[in-house]
């Protein structure tokens, strides 16, 4: 589906976000402090989100109408959160054009009522400081009034801050060949833009070749959310009978870029724990994008 330009002015919070990281290289921001964490909790109300924007979010991803038809899909969460986790990373040194999106770990913890505004809480939980790069893990805490805390994302990120000399590249992980295929996706020039309409993360390298190309891509590329999303949905529609309040947990580690266009499939296997693997990939022994697992509900708890 071609997601409506008229989505973009659903957006405004989240563009200002990214216009604002923008200005923030431009100015150069930086300091020697490192931030402190546990960091100080940030708060918000936002309205309800609209239906359309929903509707048009939960075809584009792969779920169905009916399985959330009183629910916000809790994958989405970086539409309304973006803004918020941004001001909880406010005292960081490094402007945030420079902090690389790593993965995230999602807790589905109740349905997130679709016709309440939500709750919003962000903090900055950990920071680490190595002589090469710096690692953040940033809490978002979504609910409503009748439901708290109905979604719990931990956003893992990293920030390069010397290139690191000698040692070579570390060998990037492969789809296992075991994996069992659940759903392949047909990925178009257009798929970042339609996902940067639907949750406002414009970040040129998702729907602007020369720029991603200038940033050292060969196209544009795919946003991580983007490959959890329909990962996500994949696994309530293939193993979990269409329900969507039976995942408990994803968590996820973004490791390779995915160039558009593209065909990728999702994969699971088994691990030796309660939790189920999860790929994004090409296929058994090929490229990987997205790793991580996942738990059915009842199986994390």
């Amino acid at each position: 589906m071609s997601v409506p330009f008229t989505h973009a002015f659903r957006q405004g919070p989240c563009i200002g976000t990214i216009f604002g990281a923008a200005m923030g290289v431009l100015w150069n921001r930086s300091g020697d402090a490192e931030p402190v964490a546990p960091g100080p909790t940030h708060n918000d109300e936002l309205p309800a989100r609209a239906p359309s924007l929903l509707s048009d979010y939960i075809q584009w991803t792969g779920g169905e109408a009916e399985a959330y038809a009183d629910a916000v899909p809790p994958h989405l969460f970086a539409q309304w959160g973006y803004p918020l986790m941004a001001k909880a990373l406010g005292a960081a040194p490094w402007p945030l054009a420079r902090i690389l999106n790593q993965g995230c770990r999602l807790e589905n913890r109740a349905p997130l009522p679709a016709d309440e505004p939500l709750v919003v809480q962000a903090h900055l939980s950990h920071v680490s400081v190595e002589p090469h790069k710096a690692r953040t893990i940033t809490r978002l805490v979504t609910g409503t009034a009748s439901v708290p805390e109905a979604i719990v994302a931990d956003l893992h990120a990293v920030v390069p801050l010397a290139k690191r000399e000698g040692g070579g590249k570390r060998e990037k992980p492969s789809v296992p060949e075991s994996a069992t295929e659940l759903a392949r996706h047909q990925l178009t020039p257009r798929s970042g833009l339609d996902f940067a309409l639907l949750t406002g993360d414009f970040n040129p390298i998702h729907w602007i070749g020369p720029y991603a190309k200038m940033a050292g891509f060969r196209s544009t590329i795919l946003h991580g959310f983007a490959s959890m999303s329909l990962a996500w949905e994949d696994v309530v529609r293939n193993l979990l009978d269409g329900d969507p309040s039976r995942l408990a947990m994803m968590d996820v580690r973004f490791v390779r870029p995915l160039h558009l266009p593209a065909d990728v499939g999702v994969y699971v296997s088994e691990t030796e724990s309660d939790e189920t693997a999860i790929h994004v990939g090409t296929g058994p022994g090929g490229e990987v994008y997205m790793v991580g697992t996942f738990a059915k509900r009842g199986e994390h708890e």
